[in-house]
């Protein structure tokens, strides 16, 4: 039996953040509430009421307020060193990955199309269900040639 989402995620987070200027962040997804003011009041079944509650985008957010479906559960970049005109300069590559557990995870069609666009921009994107697919993502990541 394979280890929970959760376990083999903070595993993988560990593993390609460990990988020499890699910094990764936990993007939680979704939406919350958030009191306007006020202090909240939790009702006997367990209810809480927020006075002048608001809707708040948890992770990478639209202009609209909306939460971006599919992004990726680790986000952050990879700083590389580019080459030939700019030597010496260093630049902060973008860095998406969803990730799954070891075995039966399934990926979203949202998921597979933010990484899509992760990687057609120039970034490092992909699914891992293993520290070591992740750490490859990462590691073995060549910027697509111009055209």
């Amino acid at each position: 039996m394979s280890a929970p989402e959760s376990t083999n995620q903070r595993s993988i987070w560990l593993a390609a953040a460990a990988l020499a200027g890699t910094v990764l962040f936990r993007c939680n997804s979704g939406k919350a509430w958030l009191s306007g003011g006020g202090k909240p009041t939790r009702l006997a079944d367990g209810t809480v009421l927020l006075p002048g509650g608001r809707p708040v985008a948890l992770g990478l957010a639209l202009a609209s307020g909306d939460p971006v479906v599919g992004q990726s559960d680790l986000i952050g970049w990879r700083s590389v060193t580019i080459t030939p005109d700019m030597v010496g300069c260093r630049i902060a590559v973008f860095v998406g990955i969803e990730c799954k557990r070891e075995t039966g995870g399934r990926t979203s069609q949202d998921q597979r199309h933010f990484v899509t666009q992760i990687t057609a921009a120039g970034g490092i994107a992909g699914v891992a269900n293993t520290p070591a697919v992740a750490q490859a993502l990462i590691r073995d990541w060549r910027p697509p040639k111009a055209a």
